[in-house]
């Protein structure tokens, strides 16, 4: 992942929640696809847990409803997660330096494999 930009931490306000909602809609997309493992290695697992506990309860919704709904229940959830991940640069308006797939996919390769 890349070294430029700020941190979620060091963003305006106003940039912290344009990061969010980014954020939040690609893991609604992620958790759809059974595809949390690599979050669940940089982060605790209650975080995740709870999260996803929100999304099952809530499966019933559209994608964007879902999008809403995650993020006016699990908002502090996510933004811990945002803050523990500092391999995710952003740059001032709050858009990901390395678009969330990307970065994703670069994290996968670097995980342990099963022999």
């Amino acid at each position: 992942m890349s070294t430029e930009g700020k941190s979620y931490q060091d963003l305006s306000a106003d940039a912290q929640a344009t990061a969010l909602k980014s954020f939040i809609a690609f893991y609604v997309d992620q958790y759809k696809r059974e595809s949390l493992e690599i979050l669940g290695s940089e982060v605790d697992n209650g975080l995740i847990s709870s999260i996803n506990e929100i999304l099952d309860q809530n499966s019933f919704m559209g994608r964007g409803e879902l999008v809403a709904e995650s993020l006016r229940l699990s908002k502090p959830y996510y933004e811990e997660i945002l803050a523990k991940l500092p391999a995710i640069n952003f740059t001032d308006d709050g858009e990901p330096v390395e678009d969330w797939q990307t970065a994703w996919e670069s994290q996968e390769e670097e995980l342990p494999t099963e022999d």
